[in-house]
């Protein structure tokens, strides 16, 4: 049988649990699987390199390894698995036509590690906009309120969580039997899944809202900040006033960036979760929203690196570190010296950022304040 002729016949309601255990083949023609492929590739390289990087930095420098960089560098791991496992996941569900896809009782484990990394994703993204919001309101307390510790319990339960949720759908009953074919027997092709998604797509709205008022607190702080300065501007140079004001403006550029990239990323998905289960659908339109919406939220993991990473002045002297000991490595040149020196001029870089960056400070509650807004 054809993969033509299954299909069709797989559209007449009486043949809704049709199984064709012999046939494979290609959702599309081999043109639009090439496009297809074409335009995952770049991005996957963007997420690896990019999340790659993150975590390299952390550990190659020294001075990253603080608790304010762990969610960081946790984020950077979820995304990486993201583009190794997840993407590839996606890909092969979308593309290709076979019993181990399309059977109701395997199909569900490729949608796992989206749900795993992706949600995951999500929920860093959300750890991080709360931790700081508590290091810039309350700067003297974070280092107590937030140590290593604490920190790592919290990232234990937020993996734990995210697995287990990933997991739900397993524990959801079939009632249309194990042996149900859903390549194409319907137009929703995915409603095993709906529960899930719709539970997604509804928490995502709450998720980008809480996001927004975290921001907009975080917001308020940096413009008091900006104002105290201004006030206090007649025991610093006008030189060390300006450079103090453009850090402070760049995190606010950095804040309105990350609920940005996520509104613009993962909003999508609502529509598509809820489009796909309550809207009249073809094929053609179910694919499309679900191709474009998948690749958005993928490109999250692509835009994360660059928000939290590149913005960052230390991670940008980390990733600095990072190309010049690997290039001293495929050199085939690099002894204890080099090393060495690459660390030494990374400290150098960071000391230098840092101190054109600084003002005197009235009181110790601004200079702590003032670190933590430089880290956004």
């Amino acid at each position: 049988m054809s993969v033509e002729a299954y299909l069709n016949a797989s559209l007449d309601p009486g043949n809704s649990s049709m199984f064709p255990p012999d046939d494979y083949g290609l959702a599309f023609s081999l043109r639009i699987t090439i496009l297809y492929i074409l335009m995952y590739v770049p991005l996957w390289v963007c997420i690896v390199v990019g999340n790659l990087m993150v975590i390299l930095a952390f550990v190659y420098n020294k001075e990253l390894r603080r608790v304010q960089n762990y969610l960081l560098v946790s984020l950077a791991v979820t995304d990486l698995l993201t583009g190794i496992f997840s993407m590839p996941a996606s890909l092969l569900v979308r593309l290709t036509i076979s019993p181990l896809v399309c059977s109701a009782s395997t199909r569900i484990n490729f949608f796992m590690p989206s749900l795993t990394f992706c949600g995951s994703s999500i929920y860093h993204l959300l750890f991080i906009a709360i931790d700081r919001c508590v290091s810039l309101t309350y700067p003297l307390k974070y280092p107590s309120l937030v140590t290593p510790r604490r920190m790592i319990r919290v990232l234990s339960l937020l993996w734990i969580y995210n697995v287990w949720f990933a997991l739900i759908p397993l524990y959801i009953p079939n009632p249309a039997g194990e042996d149900r074919w859903l390549c194409y027997a319907n137009e929703n092709y995915d409603n095993e899944l709906d529960v899930i998604f719709i539970l997604i797509g509804s928490f995502l709205p709450i998720y980008f809202l809480f996001m927004m008022i975290l921001y907009a607190v975080m917001l308020y702080i940096a413009f008091k900040h900006i104002r105290t300065r201004r006030e206090m501007s007649y025991q610093a140079s006008p030189l060390r006033t300006r450079n103090g004001a453009r850090a402070r403006m760049r995190g606010i550029v950095t804040m309105a960036t990350v609920v940005g990239a996520f509104g613009i990323c993962w909003l999508p998905s609502t529509f598509k979760f809820f489009y796909q289960n309550y809207a009249p659908t073809t094929k053609e339109s179910l694919i499309t929203v679900q191709t474009i919406t998948e690749y958005l939220s993928f490109t999250n993991s692509m835009v994360n690196p660059l928000i939290y990473g590149y913005f960052n002045c230390q991670f940008r002297i980390g990733f600095k570190m990072v190309l010049e000991r690997w290039s001293c490595r495929i050199r085939g040149r690099c002894n204890r010296e080099d090393k060495e020196n690459v660390y030494s001029t990374g400290m150098t870089n960071l000391a230098l950022s840092v101190s054109a960056e600084s003002i005197n400070e009235p009181s110790s509650k601004e200079i702590v304040s003032s670190a933590n807004l430089r880290s956004l």
